[in-house]
């Protein structure tokens, strides 16, 4: 279950989202060694970066997945942290995003598009 801004988004969601846990170090990445060879690692933050994947979705669905996600660039993220199968509250920002169309089909409205699995990246501040 994966909640924006209080508004869960779960319906939407495939069996490919991903959840990432991840060190910031104090060198981007680019730690060193000391003067034996041991490299010298200087973790100065852990961060969240959660790959929301879709099923695939309709025009509507899109319109309604992004609602929350389009409102500002930054969001407060609920989700069950898979580690400590507790509940945890982050603030993210909103980062790459793809939507590839995969068909169209009739419906008494008039011609609609379904959509392949819609993705957005959410990265912790």
């Amino acid at each position: 279950i994966v909640k924006l801004n209080g508004v869960d988004i779960s319906k939407y969601l495939s069996n490919n989202t991903k959840i990432s846990w991840y060190d910031v170090s104090k060198n981007s990445g680019r730690d060193v060694t000391n003067a034996d060879g041991t490299m010298v690692l200087n973790v100065i933050n852990t961060k969240w970066r959660i790959d929301l994947a879709t099923r695939p979705l309709t025009e509507d669905e899109i319109v309604d997945f992004f609602a929350e996600i389009i409102k500002a660039p930054t969001l407060s993220v609920d989700f069950l942290n898979p580690f400590t199968k507790q509940w945890q509250t982050i603030s993210c920002y909103r980062g790459d995003r793809s939507v590839q169309p995969m068909l169209s089909y009739n419906t008494p409205d008039g011609l609609k598009e379904l959509y392949n699995s819609v993705s957005q990246a959410i990265i912790e501040l």
